[in-house]
């Protein structure tokens, strides 16, 4: 409420600014035509002519001019209302607008009044609060330097210009101290609503940068809370699916353990007492056994990516990034698969899979990486993989569980893996082919 409070007083204050500056250009434009006809009907046009040194302007050409000029200049400041932020492309265009229209009334009142640089430094100085610190600069000091050089006495020393005060002193003494007071206070009460305009500004923008401050620190506090609940989850995720593996074991292999092991004590017993009863007893055994693999094939499979299942590592690795990328439009990852002929292992698949993707996933976490770039292919009889990414790196790298659990897998291969933190995060794993696998 207080900052709606402070852009409703701000967008006041702008408002009061342009009417203030359309009477401050109207009465220099009407006093230049007033005394200009007031002296030809008189027929005292030598008393004008004789205080310049330059042959003035127009009058009617002036009024209509700073009239007409005006208008648009208040029209542009008022379209772009106070609480919102424009488009660069247009904001720039704008301020252009605004400067050149200000410096045209100017030159047309020969420089009797710069207080119109106030109004758009107002103006640009509320736009521009998002804008890049040096292009905001760059206008600001643009403004003011316009503002301070727009005066007749710093102007008329490098080329002839008639003198605005001219028009002030050729009526009588009375009229001309009159005008001269108002001239002073109108241009004092437009130098103060800008000193209230920027000081209302400043205080705007010290509230607004403590509620960013504050924003930012709620989202900090709700980031580091979705990071507790992740790690929380992700430990129940763990236990639970510990839990099912131990039914899972308990249900299949313990089974045929305690059925494998109760058959061979029972062999054991009547092995010397009748050889015949002991080899059904073993056949009976041996079925035991073929059904607990059976068993704990099944149970393996359920652990298996369906996507592997399905298409071989290629299309898995391949459906595996489509979900990584559609969970981020930042996110790229090229995939250069040069292993079409290689016939792999279920296990072997399996565990090159599982170390791709939890390489992939410490680029994307622990990386904050934007491009992933992977490559499979064949040189020396064995299988190479390249893992690139453009994150963070690591310069000491201390193996957590995971990078320790693609070490474990690598190993059971036969392979070797190799990881380099200096330029992002590089994984370089090698893996012997066998006999059989690859076929060129």
């Amino acid at each position: 409420m207080k900052r709606l409070t402070n852009i409703q007083t701000i967008s006041a204050l702008r408002n009061g600014m342009i009417t203030l500056n359309y009477i401050i250009v109207m009465f220099f434009a009407s006093v230049n035509l007033l005394v200009s006809r007031e002296v030809i009907r008189q027929d005292r046009s030598h008393l004008l002519l004789e205080t310049v040194e330059h042959l003035p302007k127009n009058p009617d050409s002036v009024f209509w001019i700073c009239l007409v000029a005006y208008a648009l200049l208040a029209a542009l400041i008022l379209s772009r209302v106070v609480a919102e932020i424009p488009g660069k492309k247009a904001n720039y265009a704008s301020i252009v607008l605004e400067i050149l229209l200000s410096l045209l009334i100017t030159w047309q009142l020969n420089l009797a009044y710069s207080g119109l640089y106030l109004l758009v430094f107002s103006d640009c100085l509320f736009h521009m609060r998002r804008e890049k610190k040096s292009a905001n600069y760059t206008v600001m000091v643009v403004l003011v330097l316009f503002y301070f050089l727009s005066n007749y006495y710093v102007i008329s020393f490098f080329m002839p210009m008639t003198d605005p005060m001219a028009y002030f002193s050729v009526p009588e003494r009375k009229l001309s101290l009159l005008l001269v007071l108002v001239k002073n206070v109108l241009e004092v009460a437009n130098l103060l609503m800008f000193v209230a305009y920027l000081s209302l500004y400043i205080a705007h923008q010290t509230v607004e940068n403590e509620n960013i401050a504050q924003e930012l620190d709620m989202i900090n506090q709700v980031n580091k809370e979705l990071r507790n609940y992740a790690a929380v989850t992700e430990r129940i995720g763990e236990n639970n699916e510990r839990k099912r593996l131990a039914r899972e074991i308990h249900d299949t292999l313990g089974h045929a353990l305690t059925g494998i092991a109760a058959g061979v004590d029972a062999t054991l017993i009547i092995i010397d007492k009748s050889p015949d009863l002991a080899k059904k007893q073993l056949e009976l055994v041996s079925q035991v056994v073929r059904e607990g693999i059976n068993d704990v094939r099944n149970s393996l499979n359920k652990l298996r990516p369906g996507a592997l299942e399905n298409t071989g590592l290629k299309g898995a690795l391949q459906k595996m990034i489509s979900e990584f990328v559609g969970l981020s439009k930042d996110l790229s990852i090229d995939l250069d698969y040069e292993a079409e002929q290689v016939n792999f292992e279920v296990a072997k698949e399996d565990a090159l899979f599982r170390v791709i993707q939890e390489s992939l996933t410490n680029s994307i976490r622990h990386g904050l990486a934007s491009h992933v770039y992977i490559r499979l292919y064949i040189e020396d009889n064995a299988l190479h993989i390249l893992i690139e990414d453009n994150g963070q790196g690591c310069l000491s790298i201390q193996p957590g569980y995971g990078l320790t659990q693609m070490k474990e897998r690598i190993a059971a291969l036969h392979g070797a893996v190799q990881f380099d933190g200096s330029d992002g995060f590089t994984t370089s794993i090698v893996v012997p082919m066998q006999t059989g696998e690859y076929q060129s």
